[in-house]
């Protein structure tokens, strides 16, 4: 009786220790899983994100650092893994430290080259000049409603750039919105008060198109009148 006993604890120890050698097994396999999935979804994620900037016409300057050794790596994995499952937990090398954490660097690296690549592109749009001639204007109450006006959207046009779009091509449509009505809100500039020849230049210079022919004695009596010459430079060009 004893010995039969004995011999019904051995099975039962040897099946609880296979049975734990298969959970801690099926852990291993869930981390390995878990670690591919976040690893995928980053890099699948940065190369939708440099494809649509560069459709929309915002190329990015970004090259993965040993991108075709990585390849090697993941299709030596993958045929590892295809000859033997349990190779996923007795890799050819440390897939944590020699894979998914470097290509998780890289699309981290990948997304920062986005990230600037769109605000630059942004930048450049949103380079309407110094703010001299506004600050300027300001000072005129005709001028005031139209100053405020100019300075909201450029402000909307520079917030575009503070984070990556999830559609480029209509953040870039908006942005276009934007800046014809920062010229139409330019060109509708005007006062009933003010000499028109006054109005022009203005107009011009905001866009560094002010001809020094167009800087007329006129324009000089009204401009010093109040205090606003300091705020126009002649720029050679």
């Amino acid at each position: 009786m004893l010995l039969d006993r004995a011999a019904t604890l051995a099975t039962k120890i040897h099946t609880y220790q296979k049975l734990r050698n298969t959970a801690d097994e099926a852990d291993q396999f869930a981390t390995r899983a878990t670690q591919f999935k976040n690893v995928a979804l980053l890099m699948t994620g940065l190369r939708e994100t440099l494809t649509a900037l560069s459709e929309a016409g915002v190329p990015v300057e970004f090259e993965p650092s040993d991108g075709v050794g990585f390849a090697g790596k993941a299709r030596v994995l993958r045929e590892a893994i295809k000859a033997d499952p349990v190779k996923l937990n007795d890799p050819p090398f440390d897939i944590k430290h020699a894979f998914t954490d470097r290509l998780n660097g890289i699309a981290n690296a990948g997304r920062n080259a986005a990230i600037a690549a769109w605000k630059a592109y942004v930048d450049k749009r949103a380079d309407f000049g110094a703010d001299d001639v506004l600050s300027a204007l300001a000072q005129v109450p005709q001028f005031r409603t139209s100053v405020a006006r100019i300075r909201q959207i450029r402000s909307n046009v520079v917030a575009f750039g503070a984070d990556l779009p999830a559609d480029p091509k209509e953040a870039i449509a908006k942005l276009d919105t934007l800046i014809n009505e920062h010229e139409a809100a330019w060109k509708s500039l005007a006062a009933s008060d003010i000499p028109s020849s006054v109005v022009a230049f203005i107009r011009a210079a905001a866009n560094s198109d002010a001809l020094l022919s167009s800087y007329t004695p006129e324009v000089q009596m009204w401009l010093e009148s109040r205090n606003l010459l300091s705020a126009f430079r002649i720029k050679l060009r």
